[in-house]
Parts: structure tokens; C-alpha cells; sequence
């Protein structure tokens, strides 16, 4: 298996942070560039961005990753999905990950590539008995995934297809923590 797109999914409103948190700076670099460290074991990046966040889109182009524009965003999580997977649709397959979770290690996703490449229709981090991030599908999956809406994400599809899952045990803590708030930055 080659080809597997790694998806930022970064439309999101950061109502809860109180300014666009996916720019904010987290140990003199913004946050976004954190979780994208987190999927360079990927044979390439995306991020799925609101068109009228002009700033984070300047920061995705900084570091060299295309931006797939999702154009209806109150439409969630599952949409923003729809729309990377369609956008790289020639994909092998697709290891997606909120882009607000900057601390997830690249040895991690390394792991669930492996798992993927190695014959798994979807991979996933646990940690502590956990289901964490980033979370890789194969491409058998296109159809449902490039259907998504709302926003509960690709959780159903995890559900209705969990003996297709490979449980990727780490230790690594990040796969687990997401930013919410500004305070969620100085817990660590």
C-alpha cells in the first residue's frame, strides 16, 4: 500500500478557545504546525480549512501543506472528512486527525501506517485502554468516508466495522489530548 494522505481537519469555528487556537503560538510555533509534525510519517499532508481563514491558510502554505477548502463548514467534522477524502480521492488511504491535538508523537502514526500497509482496513492509537488519534483508513473505505456529514466524524463507520481495526497500543499520552481552551495549553 503507498500513498497515504495525511488529513489536518481544520475547519473548525475554536468557539470554545476564544480566538483561532490553531495559530497560537505553543513553544515559539503555532499549534497547527505541531499536529502536522504529527502526520509527517504520511506520504503527504492536507489540511481541510474554512476559505475565509485566510491566516491559518498562510501558515499551512509556510509549511508546505495544500489546503482543500471546506466550503460549509457548520456542516461538522464529518464533512470536513467528506471533503479530503474526495479532494484525494486516488489516496491508498487516509489518517485523519483533528488538528487541534499538537501532542502526538510521528513515531505514533508511523505505527498506524505500518498497521494500515500491513492489511488493516482501519488503524487506531490506544493508550490506557483509549481510542485516541490519528485514526487510518483504507481505501476500501472511500465511499463511506467521502459520504460523511455532521459531526460526529468517522466514529459510526469505526463502530460498524470494528473487527476490520487494528489497535495500535502506545504510550504516547497525546494520542488523547485535544485543545479546547487556552487554559488546556499550560496542562501538560
Amino acid at each position: 500500500m503507498a500513498d497515504i494522505t495525511g488529513v489536518l481537519l481544520a475547519a473548525g469555528f475554536s468557539t470554545r478557545f476564544g480566538t483561532n487556537k490553531l495559530i497560537t503560538e505553543l513553544d515559539q510555533k503555532p499549534l497547527i504546525a505541531h499536529s502536522a509534525g504529527a502526520l509527517s510519517p504520511c506520504d503527504r499532508v492536507i489540511a481541510v480549512v474554512r476559505i475565509v481563514d485566510a491566516a491559518l491558510q498562510s501558515e499551512l502554505r509556510d509549511h508546505s501543506i495544500d489546503c482543500v477548502f471546506n466550503t460549509e463548514p457548520e456542516r461538522g467534522i464529518g464533512y470536513s472528512i467528506a471533503c479530503a477524502v474526495k479532494a484525494t480521492a486516488q489516496s491508498s488511504g487516509w489518517c485523519l486527525l483533528p488538528a487541534d491535538m499538537p501532542y502526538i508523537l510521528p513515531a505514533t502514526t508511523s505505527q498506524v501506517i505500518e498497521a494500515l500497509r500491513a492489511g488493516s482496513g482501519i488503524a487506531a492509537p490506544f493508550n490506557n485502554g483509549r481510542r485516541g488519534h490519528p485514526v487510518g483508513f483504507d481505501a476500501q473505505f472511500y465511499d463511506v468516508l467521502s459520504a460523511l456529514d455532521g459531526d460526529t466524524g468517522a466514529r459510526h463507520i469505526i463502530e460498524q466495522h470494528h473487527e476490520q481495526m487494528t489497535p495500535v497500543e502506545t504510550a504516547d499520552a497525546g494520542v488523547l489530548r485535544d485543545i479546547d481552551t487556552a487554559e488546556d495549553l499550560g496542562n501538560r
